[in-house]
């Protein structure tokens, strides 16, 4: 992992989340030392300079993961891997590959999936991270509690959604926040 640009994790969309066996994996290597320590988390983080990728596969089509889906909406379930891991420990997180009910496609739809992941793996290197509010916008101390600056909440009073999936600040989670990079 030290030695590469990027890091791309493969895995089955389980019940909602990552298989155990991956969240072992992640709590044994992710250790307090080696991936943060309590002065490098998010933008400042120790693989500030690397690129994470999750590549995913669910059980049901794109649509039963919208905010209107009976799975609910991808972003929130995305964003405990994507900003509490990956970004907590300084990644740019790129956008997520996701392949839609690969078991129920044909096999032609199939194919086409991975025509276009190889071609997405050829230029991985260029694509932007998808966003996150940066931590300036926080007051990083224990009396601040690490809560978003006063002025960073009043700027966005008259904005129709919030920041981010987890820095909602009550409103609408913005779409795709988890799922494109703002380009």
């Amino acid at each position: 992992m030290l030695c590469f640009p990027e890091m791309t994790s493969l895995f089955p969309l389980y019940w909602l989340g990552m298989p155990a066996i991956m969240k072992g994996w992640l709590e044994r290597v992710f250790t307090q030392g080696f991936a943060y320590t309590l002065q490098n988390i998010y933008d400042n983080g120790l693989f500030k300079n690397k690129k994470a990728l999750l590549s995913l596969t669910t059980g049901g089509s794109s649509t039963m993961y919208s905010p209107q889906g009976i799975n609910g909406d991808i972003n929130v379930m995305l964003w405990p891997l994507q900003n509490g891991i990956l970004h907590f420990c300084g990644f740019q997180v790129l956008s997520p590959q996701i392949f839609w009910s690969p078991e129920g496609s044909s096999n032609k739809a199939r194919t086409k999936m991975i025509e276009l992941w190889k071609a997405r793996l050829e230029n991985i290197s260029q694509e932007d991270p998808i966003h996150f509010v940066p931590t300036a916008m926080f007051d990083m101390s224990a009396k601040g509690g690490f809560q978003l600056k006063k002025e960073v909440q009043k700027s966005n009073t008259n904005e129709h959604y919030g920041l981010s999936v987890g820095q909602h600040l009550g409103k609408g989670i913005p779409p795709n926040n988890q799922y494109r990079s703002e380009k």
